[in-house]
């Protein structure tokens, strides 16, 4: 299994699309973080020197989400769309080894995306706050809280983006769907029905990041939230790799 992982972490280190991702995920995160700072304290928003303005910036380090998704969507269903998922299935024949492999191996490639988000958004988060005349302190505990809870649900939603790609074969339909679940389904139902959304891998992954009420709801504690994103990317991803193995591959 280790070699089938490393053999996975290879493919996709050596693709141009790895890094162009990690740009646009940079890049997004960045002008999140310009849009947390400059419009705090407008529109009936928090000012900037509160604890909540402070966190939604750090938050920031959390807001490229999509692209560790689509990375994942896309390292699975690359296999049927170049047709190299007969070689891949010849050399194991174990179908959900695989898949398996690529779950494993993509929330590492992630991971380094989250380490990555976080240094931006420490550097330009801090510089930017400092320029406000706002202390956010180094060493708040908060802080710090936010930044591993961001990291986490970066790295984990390549799991995820593995499970629908493992489902849905076509590249373009995993990809249009997952996107459509996480920005619409996902979003809406945490802002708009907390007490449902909080339940999903969209509320999961707020409550690793702010944990903050919505609508009077509380989320799921840090670690409980935690827990159900990892339920739900295995999970997602077993149902992918037994899918996998009972279909025809040609």
């Amino acid at each position: 299994m280790t070699c089938l992982v490393r053999a996975e972490l290879a493919k996709v280190m050596t693709t141009r699309l790895v890094w162009g991702l990690l740009l646009g995920y940079l890049g997004f995160v960045a002008l999140n973080i310009v849009i947390a700072v400059f419009t705090a304290g407008t529109q009936g928003l928090p000012p900037l020197d509160s604890q909540q303005s402070v966190r939604g910036v750090f938050a920031s380090a959390g807001t490229g989400t999509v692209f560790s998704l689509v990375l994942g969507v896309i390292a699975m269903t690359g296999e049927f769309r170049h047709g190299t998922a007969s070689t891949t299935f010849l050399a194991v024949p174990r179908r959900g080894r695989v898949v398996a492999a690529k779950a494993m191996a993509l929330p590492v490639v992630t991971l380094g995306y989250a380490a990555a988000g976080v240094a931006v958004t420490a550097g330009l988060g801090y510089g930017l706050l400092a320029a406000k005349g706002v202390d956010a302190g180094a060493a708040d505990p908060q802080i710090q809280r936010v930044l591993a809870g961001a990291m986490a649900t970066v790295a984990l939603y390549s799991l995820l983006g593995v499970g629908f790609g493992a489902l849905i074969r076509n590249q373009i339909a995993a990809v249009v769907v997952a996107l459509l679940w996480v920005m619409l389904v996902e979003s809406g139902l945490v802002a708009f029905l907390p007490e449902v959304g909080r339940w999903t891998p969209g509320g999961a992954a707020s409550a690793m990041t702010l944990g903050e009420p919505v609508r009077g709801v509380d989320l799921l504690p840090v670690w409980a939230g935690a827990l159900l994103f990892v339920a739900y990317g295995v999970a997602l991803a077993a149902f992918g790799a037994r899918s996998t193995v009972r279909r025809d591959i040609t």
